[in-house]
């Protein structure tokens, strides 16, 4: 699709035309001839729909500005400050209501981040630009050695361990982070293409759009500690921690995402999203076990979203029923390591699976599935509800939602069984 500046352009030069053709008959003081009174209407009628076309792209781009804008800027922080941070400090400052220094800093650049999207922090605050820093930081002068790496920051294994502990961003989901507000994905539909004769006017091709709105839902996870590893002073034990909120949060990211039925509270499924599902086959260890794999690539073929990064997403109960199906001659030919039908193969627990008898799998582009994280974390520190086992409780909260700009880019079997 053209940018804007290049359709005016295009309008611009059409109207060019129209007009040497006026300005030629006045010239000879004559009206136009049926060819000329042909190609100038068409010309006409062209610029016009041009100047629809301009409308909707302007609209687009100033969808895109509101995306970029809703994007929380990173405050400037010095390396050095990064890895000065302590999660175990800032959770025992938060627990005595005594937070300083850096800790603090950060804390109250998280409540900032939130105020802005119209939220409040009510335990311990972490800023999005923490989550999203690597675990390598590198400072540029270490003792005295120029380029070295310093000591990984406790926090910064979070926003890794979540996506290892998940299958969205394997599969190559847009996630876009540090979202401060409602923010809304331009979709683009498919254009009208018709054929005209030579000097038919063209027939308005204009692309239709639509929208996948993201807006904040709240995502809650928790984790017990022991009150004497609180008391540590080291990254390895920090960085422990902070992992295990990650993964909390990834599995239930991929739970919420893939369950074909939903989660109540979560923001529909793929499930809901897809155009397209099917009931699977019952088949046994043999060549019938590919039959629903290559019925799902019909379908999506069928429905015009066969390109694309496809790839399968199941259950790894279904994977492993397919790996042990593998080993039949009939059926190797079509799973090869990782790879079905040539398309790569994942799977989480998040896909539904029925007592091992039926399960669910996807197959699709998810790089229409566009995930939304709103701001950092908001994590309560609560000393009493498992106090008697000499544990504190660290309760999570990260603002997320998700959409599909194509439901038909993905296709949902259902009921595979074995």
């Amino acid at each position: 699709m053209k940018n804007s500046i290049e359709i005016r352009q295009e309008r611009a030069e059409l109207i060019g035309k129209a007009d040497a053709l006026l300005n030629l008959a006045k010239e000879e003081s004559r009206d136009f001839s049926a060819d000329e009174q042909t190609s100038y209407d068409g010309m006409m009628n062209n610029i016009d729909k041009l100047a629809k076309d301009i409308e909707v792209v302007e609209r687009q781009e100033k969808l895109n500005a509101e995306i970029a804008s809703n994007v929380t800027s990173t405050p400037s922080v010095e390396p050095k400050e990064v890895r000065e941070y302590s999660f175990f400090k800032a959770i025992q400052g938060s627990m005595n209501n005594n937070l300083s220094g850096v800790e603090k800093e950060m804390h109250e650049e998280a409540q900032n981040e939130a105020r802005s999207a119209g939220r409040t922090i009510n335990g311990l605050g972490i800023p999005s630009f923490m989550l999203e820093q690597r675990a390598d930081v590198t400072q540029g002068d270490v003792s005295g050695v120029t380029g070295s790496h310093i000591a990984p920051t406790n926090v910064l294994a979070y926003a890794d361990a979540m996506r290892e502990a998940s299958v969205f961003d394997k599969v190559g989901a847009n996630i876009l982070s540090g979202l401060s507000a409602n923010t809304t994905i331009p979709v683009t539909g498919a254009s009208s293409v018709e054929w005209e004769g030579e000097i038919d006017a063209a027939a308005d091709g204009g692309a239709q759009f639509g929208k996948v709105e993201l807006s904040p839902v709240r995502l809650a996870a928790y984790v017990n500690i022991s009150k004497q590893l609180l008391l540590q002073n080291g990254n390895a034990a920090e960085a422990a921690i902070i992992r295990d909120l990650g993964r909390a949060v990834g599995q239930k990211m991929d739970a919420a995402i893939f369950d074909t039925a939903g989660v109540t509270g979560a923001p529909a499924s793929l499930g809901a999203a897809a155009s397209t599902t099917f009931t699977g086959a019952a088949y046994s260890p043999d060549a019938s076990i590919m039959a629903d794999f290559v019925s799902a690539e019909q379908a999506l073929a069928e429905a015009g979203g066969l390109e694309g990064n496809l790839s399968y997403v199941a259950s790894p109960a279904l994977m492993a029923e397919l790996k042990r199906s593998a080993q039949v001659a009939s059926v190797s030919a079509g799973v090869q390591g990782n790879l079905i039908n040539g398309y790569p193969s994942y799977f989480t627990n998040g896909c539904t699976k029925s007592a091992g008898v039926s399960a669910d799998f996807y197959f699709g582009d998810f790089s229409k599935l566009y995930i939304g994280m709103f701001g950092g974390l908001d994590i309560m520190v609560d000393p009493y509800s498992v106090a008697v086992n000499g544990q504190t409780r660290l309760v999570l909260n990260q603002y997320m939602d998700w959409g599909v700009s194509d439901g038909a880019g993905f296709v949902k079997a259902t009921s595979v069984t074995a």
